[in-house]
């Protein structure tokens, strides 16, 4: 059987293999400066009250409804022929990197510690602490895709300080990046991606590539809470989330516009595009209008229960990055 190349070409391409969240190891981290970006709300008081607690543990209940709507999730893509991917369980000792201690382990949401360009598998460098143990839950998978014909390699790490400014001391999580073909977008909100980042990026991609970076509102931590692009010529988008305006590769696109407050708690534009024709996306309520108006747009739209999840901050793109995207 021939192996399928690894390749994403654009963020509407056809999903056809992707690494997924896995729920069986959701701990709480320590409530840190890049942590207030991201916890809203009643999720926000769990998240100081629970810091460190795996979170079976402090609300079995919750962690139970979590779960299965992850896992429903996941059948449903393996239903439509993707081939799916999750993470190996992180050891006691890498659950301490870098600092020696366990700040948390988000191993649900798998978009940031790495990115798929073209045939170029990056492992990134992310600003947040919870974020930058995670390679070590897929890097089995990663170093796979050298005997596929990718380009496997790693940005430069950030060490065990929260932040650190200067030429070498890039940050990206892949949440902020998005690949439209030869333009890569790079979110900048000041609390995750950084332009040291960006910078770094365009130099390991190389000239076929133009990386931009995009001023974003500080209330959301990466581009892809405020952004989607279930096709060429179409965003689902918070226009209030871009203090300078949309960058000008998409300023005559179509628009899907959603309020911040949709963005922000319910992760509206946050969304997995199947295809250039379907997205999936949840089932509650607040989410129908833009439901609806895909569907206006032709899309068929795939729906299924996920609030338990995104309440923490992050929904279905957070939760996959592809590996092959055609």
């Amino acid at each position: 059987m021939q192996v399928q190349q690894i390749g994403v070409r654009t963020e509407w391409g056809v999903v056809k293999e992707c690494i997924y969240g896995w729920a069986e190891q959701f701990v709480i981290p320590k409530f840190l400066a890049d942590s207030k970006a991201r916890a809203y709300g009643d999720f926000e008081r769990f998240w100081i009250a629970n810091q460190g607690r795996a979170v079976a543990e402090a609300d079995p209940d919750y962690f139970a409804a979590f779960k299965k709507q992850l896992d429903d999730a996941v059948a449903i893509l393996r239903g439509l022929g993707i081939k799916v991917h999750q993470p190996l369980r992180l050891s006691e000792a890498n659950m301490a990197f870098p600092r020696g201690e366990n700040h948390g382990c988000m191993t649900p949401w798998l978009r940031d510690p790495f990115v798929t360009i073209g045939n170029n598998v990056i492992e990134l460098a992310p600003r947040s602490l919870f974020h930058r143990r995670q390679r070590f839950s897929v890097r089995h998978i990663l170093a796979s895709t050298m005997d596929r014909g990718a380009r496997y390699f790693a940005q430069p790490d950030g060490g065990a300080d929260d932040d650190s400014a200067g030429p070498g001391w890039g940050y990206l999580e892949g949440g902020d990046i998005f690949v439209l073909g030869s333009k890569i977008l790079v979110g900048h909100s000041g609390n995750c991606s950084n332009p040291e980042g960006a910078r770094w990026l365009q130099h390991a991609i190389g000239p076929d590539y133009d990386v931009e970076m995009v001023t974003l509102d500080p209330l959301f931590p990466h581009l892809d809470c405020v952004l989607m692009t279930p096709r060429e010529g179409l965003v689902v988008v918070c226009m209030d989330a871009f203090p300078e305006g949309l960058p000008a590769h998409l300023a005559n696109w179509d628009r899907i516009v959603v309020g911040k407050e949709a963005a922000k708690r319910h992760l509206a534009c946050n969304n997995l595009v199947l295809d250039e024709h379907t997205v999936m996306m949840p089932s509650e309520e607040p989410h129908d209008r833009v439901a609806e108006e895909l569907k206006a747009r032709g899309f068929e739209v795939i729906r299924t229960p996920y609030e338990a999840i995104y309440r923490v901050g992050g929904s279905f793109r957070c939760a996959h990055q592809p590996l092959v995207r055609l």
